[in-house]
């Protein structure tokens, strides 16, 4: 452990979007292969405003950047975390046994997943030598890898932050959940795949005769992040990204008299 960086985005974390209800929509292709025109940067950020993620600070502020060498090339690393869990054992189990008197002054900040992406943005721009890296949950990232060992697809292990997608199997298209007290749907692209295993079984007791048409598809947050920027594809507005259950009670804790539904209401075609 080398140093720290100030902590230059907003630590605060908007109430989260949660929606209720579900039905078929048509195709949303082409996820970040298109000809960059996207969704406008303001647009994209509010999308990831929506999800928390975590870190670890000083008393400052300044987040732990850990270096290791890697092929005789030292490599820094500041690590943001989806679960909050995640990093409070990363700090207990492996940097309090390192260096206990440094972190013992460390903390579990969290963040939103758009001051991620506007940190990863600026660092770019800067070309800081600092690698900001996203830490999936393990237990997720098997469960997408079973999914596409399951689907014939060689996957040793899933490389990325996984999404899961309840989606029909026919024509491609994506089950929709409306806003609450409002008129458009939107598509819930789920950071666990039991989340959108419950959603998918409230559609299919209410419309049985879709049951076999159904599946998850998982795909990877990068891919979407990059596809918010990039596609042309009018649908990709429609995309919502729902956070854990843990992330969910998380964010109840900060606004506790928000009480959104983390279970869909009854389904609908």
């Amino acid at each position: 452990m080398k140093s720290f960086i100030r902590l230059g985005a907003t630590l605060g974390i908007a109430g989260s979007v949660f929606l209720t209800g579900l039905s078929g929509i048509g195709n949303l292709p082409g996820i970040g292969n298109q000809e960059a025109i996207a969704l406008p940067q303001d647009q994209v950020v509010k999308k990831l405003q929506e999800v928390p993620v975590f870190t670890l600070t000083n008393p400052k502020g300044e987040f732990v950047v850990l270096s290791r060498n890697n092929a005789s090339k030292p490599i820094s690393q500041v690590g943001f975390f989806i679960s909050k869990q995640d990093a409070q054992k990363f700090l207990d189990n492996r940097l309090k046994k390192e260096n206990p008197q440094l972190a013992s002054t460390l903390q579990v900040r969290p963040l939103s997943l758009a001051d991620y992406y506007k940190i990863v943005q600026e660092s770019k721009k800067k070309s800081d030598s600092v690698i900001y890296t996203l830490v999936p949950t393990q237990a997720q990232v098997a469960s997408a890898t079973n999914m596409l060992s399951q689907n014939g697809k060689k996957a040793e292990q899933f490389n990325g932050i996984p999404l899961f997608v309840p989606k029909f199997k026919k024509d491609n298209s994506y089950l929709t959940i409306p806003v609450p007290n409002g008129k458009e749907r939107y598509i819930p692209f789920f950071f666990e795949k039991e989340q959108a295993t419950a959603l998918l079984d409230e559609f299919k007791k209410a419309v049985p005769k879709e049951a076999n048409n159904t599946e998850i598809q998982v795909v990877d947050l990068y891919g979407v992040m990059e596809a918010l920027n990039s596609s042309t594809d009018p649908s990709i507005n429609k995309i919502v990204l729902y956070p854990s259950r843990e992330s969910i009670n998380f964010i109840r804790s900060l606004a506790p008299n928000q009480s959104p539904s983390a279970k869909p209401a009854a389904p609908k075609k």
